[in-house]
Formats: C-alpha cells, sequence, structure tokens
C-alpha cells in the first residue's frame, strides 16, 4: 500500500526545507499598517470554535505551533536583523517579511471566523511525501496538506476532498489557470497555489550586446533564440555561452524544458502511461540537443541544477528558462536582464508547466473540512494577493489585481509572468505504477540523447518500450 501512495516529489524548487522552530506562548503581533490583528472577531455560522492543522512550506513558513503564538517573536526576530516590518498594500517591501506579513493576514481572517491555526512543519520533497503517506495509511493527517509534484497524484488516488462547487466556481472565474488547472480531476478542483511559478525565458543584456544582438529583443522562434545562442557562444571565445535550459536528469529539468515540450504539443505522460516517443518530443529533445552542443561541455545535463545556476549567476551564459524569481534575483546578483514569454516552435502554442507551485489541499480524512476550505478562501482574498503583488517576486493569480493597470505599470515583469499562468498550464504528471522509475528512463534517455549522436527517435522508442514495462 505505502508503494502504491508514494509519487516522487521535487525537492528544492518550490520554497526548499522549512526551518524547525518552537512554537511560543507570546502575544499577538504588534500591529502594522495593513496587517495588524484584528481586534473585532466575528465567529461564523460554521466554523466557529474549530481548530485546523496545517502544514508549513518555505515562502510563508514563520515556525511551528500556534499561529497567533508565533507571529510576535518572529517580528522580534525580522527587526533583530534590522528588517523593516511594516507593510503598506501597493508598496514594495523587503522579501525576507513577506512570511510574516503572509501569515498575519490569514491569522487576522482566520479569527474573524473564530478559527484557530496550528502550524506544522513535515519537511519538504521526499521528507513530506513519505510522511504524508504514512498519515494517510494511518487516516491521521493534518487538515491541510501542501506540496509540488505528489499532490495531483493524491487526487487521483481519491485520497483529497474535492473542493465545494461555489469555491470552485469562484477560483474558475476569478483566478489564473495554473494556480487549480494542475489539481483538476475529472471536473474537480482538489488543490490550489498562492502563488504558482511557470517559466519563462530570461536573457543576460550585456552578453546579448556583446554578441552584436539587441539586447531590448526577445527571440520569439526556437529558430531564433537557437540562433542567438550560437552567436554569444561565438562572440564569448570560452570566457562565456549562449544558455538555454537546465536539461539534467531530475525534476530540476524536467519542470524547466518541460514547458518547451508543452509549447510544441508534448508530453510526459498520457493518463498515467508513458508518452515518450511522440514526433513532438523527439523534435523538442532535437532543439536541446543543438543548445548543448554549443554550450559549456556537460553544463546543460548536470546532475546537479545549482551548478547550472550558478553558471548563470556568474555571468557564464546568455539564455535561461526559469521560474518569475529569476527576475529579481538576477537583478540582486547585478545582472541586468530581460524577460519574456518563451519563443515558440513552427507549429508550437503557448504552454507552460507549473514550477515552485505550493498546492494547498484537504485531505478527505480532515476533521474540519469546512474550516481548512476558509483558510483556502483566504488565500484567494485581495489582501493577499495584494501582499503577492508587493513582494515583486511572483505575480498574483487573482485576477482583479493581477489584470490592473495599476500592476501592469509597476510590475511589468511579472506582468509577462502572469499572462503566462493562464492557459495551456499543466503539472508534471504522477505516472501510474513505479513513478520514479519511469521518471529515470525518460531523463536518462533525454541525458543519452544530448550527449551522443545516436537517432533520437530511436532513443525515445527504446525508453518508451522500458517505461511501459515497469508502469503496467
Amino acid at each position: 500500500m505505502v508503494s502504491a501512495l508514494i509519487v516522487t516529489a521535487l525537492a528544492g524548487c518550490g520554497g526548499g526545507k522549512v526551518n524547525n522552530e518552537q512554537a511560543s506562548n507570546s502575544p499577538p503581533p504588534s500591529e502594522t499598517a495593513s496587517t495588524k490583528p484584528s481586534e473585532s472577531a466575528q465567529p461564523s455560522q460554521s466554523s466557529d470554535g474549530a481548530t485546523i492543522t496545517v502544514l508549513t512550506e518555505g515562502a510563508t513558513n514563520v515556525g511551528t505551533g500556534k499561529l497567533g503564538d508565533l507571529l510576535a517573536p518572529k517580528e522580534k526576530e525580522l527587526k533583530g536583523k534590522g528588517l523593516d516590518t511594516s507593510y503598506t498594500a501597493g508598496k514594495v517591501f523587503p522579501a525576507d517579511t513577506f512570511g510574516f506579513h503572509y501569515q498575519t493576514i490569514l491569522y487576522n481572517k482566520m479569527k474573524e471566523k473564530n478559527i484557530d491555526v496550528k502550524m506544522q512543519d513535515w519537511g519538504w520533497g521526499e521528507e513530506l511525501i513519505q510522511k504524508q503517506t504514512a498519515g494517510f495509511l494511518a487516516k491521521n493527517i493534518p487538515d491541510i496538506i501542501v506540496g509540488e509534484t505528489q499532490m495531483n497524484g493524491f487526487a487521483q488516488q481519491g485520497l483529497l476532498e474535492p473542493f465545494p462547487d461555489d469555491l470552485a466556481s469562484e477560483i474558475r472565474e476569478k483566478v489564473a489557470d495554473a494556480a487549480w488547472k494542475p489539481m483538476e480531476v475529472d471536473g474537480k478542483i482538489y488543490g490550489l497555489a498562492a502563488q504558482p511559478g511557470v517559466s519563462s525565458l530570461y536573457w543576460n543584456k550585456d552578453l546579448v550586446k556583446q554578441a552584436g544582438l539587441d539586447p531590448e529583443k526577445a527571440p520569439t522562434t526556437w529558430a531564433e533564440l537557437l540562433d542567438n545562442v550560437k552567436k554569444v557562444t561565438e562572440a564569448g571565445k570560452g570566457k562565456f555561452y549562449g544558455g538555454g535550459v537546465y536539461a539534467g536528469a531530475n525534476f530540476g529539468g524536467y519542470l524547466r524544458y518541460g514547458a518547451l515540450m508543452m509549447i510544441n504539443g508534448g508530453a510526459f505522460a498520457d493518463g498515467g502511461k508513458p508518452a515518450f516517443n511522440s514526433d513532438a518530443n523527439v523534435e523538442t529533445v532535437a532543439l536541446l540537443r543543438e543548445l548543448n552542443a554549443v554550450n559549456a561541455p556537460g553544463l546543460m545535463v548536470n546532475t546537479s541544477e545549482g551548478a547550472y545556476f550558478d553558471a548563470w549567476y556568474k555571468k557564464q551564459f546568455a539564455y535561461i528558462i526559469d521560474g518569475p524569481w529569476q527576475s529579481q534575483q538576477s537583478k540582486d546578483k547585478g545582472i541586468d536582464v530581460g524577460m519574456a514569454p518563451i519563443p515558440l516552435s513552427p507549429n508550437g502554442k503557448p504552454g507552460d508547466i507549473t514550477i515552485g507551485a505550493a498546492f494547498h489541499s484537504v485531505p478527505k480524512d480532515s476533521k474540519n473540512k469546512e474550516a481548512a476550505f476558509q483558510y483556502i478562501r483566504a488565500m484567494i482574498s485581495p489582501e493577499i494577493q495584494q501582499l503577492i503583488a508587493d513582494s515583486n517576486v511572483r505575480s498574483p493569480i487573482l485576477k482583479e489585481i493581477a489584470e490592473s493597470d495599476t500592476y501592469k505599470k509597476d510590475h511589468p515583469a511579472l506582468y509577462t509572468h502572469y499572462l503566462a499562468m493562464s492557459g495551456n498550464v499543466q503539472g508534471l504528471p504522477t505516472f501510474a505504477k513505479d513513478n520514479s522509475k519511469a521518471w529515470q528512463i525518460w531523463g536518462d534517455a533525454v541525458v543519452k540523447a544530448l550527449m551522443t549522436k545516436g537517432d533520437i527517435k530511436a532513443i525515445l522508442d527504446d525508453a518508451q518500450k522500458r517505461a511501459e514495462a515497469v508502469t503496467q
């Protein structure tokens, strides 16, 4: 049973491992501009007096224990680091204070519903999956769980509660597709990410300029991207290269070049079965091979994605495909960076895969389902979504904020990211059986295709055959 439940999770791309902090008996946090604790809590008729348990995730973690007891010490800790913990809606604030503001808003909203929140830390990646699997089997699971690539698999196995019809309708009408579409199964929504990512194209304007290219113009087709990469590599003369996309045999690679597969009409799987050797996938891997051929040997397929991104921050290559955080992080590293939609293949259409998306779901065995869904409702509130907009790291998912003239004017790069979150956006699939083996077969096949001159179709045909054998 445990083997049937476990699916492979992405470790490190969605916020990473969160830290354990001890709960304290400190009073609620001091009042700040827009996130001061509410003094007039009005109990809800349906959730009166409920206490829900919620798993933490890296971007919003303030510790473990009763949420109301965590905020004051967290604010003190931040101030001790010299950080300004004030926040006024509509103004950019220090990124290190994001989790504090996020959880303060949720604390206030839950207090208004007379709902207490207790935070638990089950880690991330494989550690989280193991604990969630054990929790499902023992029917001892938090009221709200969080995760990334494993969550759709849990939904398919019937372990999660579908969202109430009114909430699902509101989400479909008011929220960007990337926040919920990867968690839709048989017409029902089973999870929501308040600030998911999808990938975009970034480029180092200085390196592009040194290659004689227009640093303000993004390539819009695969042919243009490949041509630009070749020109930058030639201009670099071994000191810097054109770049492209990380293609390691791990989820860091699958999440990033998977966007190219989506654009070209390809897929990793169909209905839980491998779909490795389609013509669209062959064409995508052919592009990866050409990009790899004009880049630093082994860099694109390095087993560590950290080494690849370290080279980017050291200004050793010009183009990269990554999540929305790259815009601000690149600027922090002194890179004059451009951002645009991922170029399209000859017959391709816009498409993407969620990356760094922490999906929140309510398990079937939750003891406080109604109160748990109140928490999820608060995640799409204007207050939370305005906070995300003001963070300038992710784009909000609430259309009324993301599509406002103010957001377009103040955050043009991240508005580009918001546009990419609509339409053909999916999460990584879960294979029907032996998920990790199937993924490894795919990853090894792509690396082989990139590092040898073997026939790509034959390589993917062989991978398809072996994957079918382990997933049947």
